[in-house]
């Protein structure tokens, strides 16, 4: 098992991921990154926040691993 941490940008400042989570490949690490993103999406626009959601995975040794991405954009036509 190796340990990945998670880095999660929330728009203006980053919550640096200290203490991370083990998983047996980056293949592993990089689907619970996506989960993530998806939870915090659900939360945010449960509260009417369409923000990015932008999780950075690094190794333990500091390998970016990859960046996961959701974005929801709402356009709402003006009633006539």
């Amino acid at each position: 098992m190796a340990r990945y941490y998670f880095d999660v940008h929330d728009g203006a400042q980053l919550l640096r991921d200290d203490d991370g989570s083990e998983f047996e490949s980056d293949d592993a690490a990089v689907q619970a990154a996506a989960r993530s993103t998806t939870e915090i999406g659900q939360n945010r626009l449960a509260r009417g926040d369409f923000s990015d959601i932008v999780i950075e995975v690094r190794d333990a040794g500091n390998r970016h691993v990859c960046t996961v991405t959701a974005s929801m954009k709402v356009e709402r036509q003006p009633k006539t």
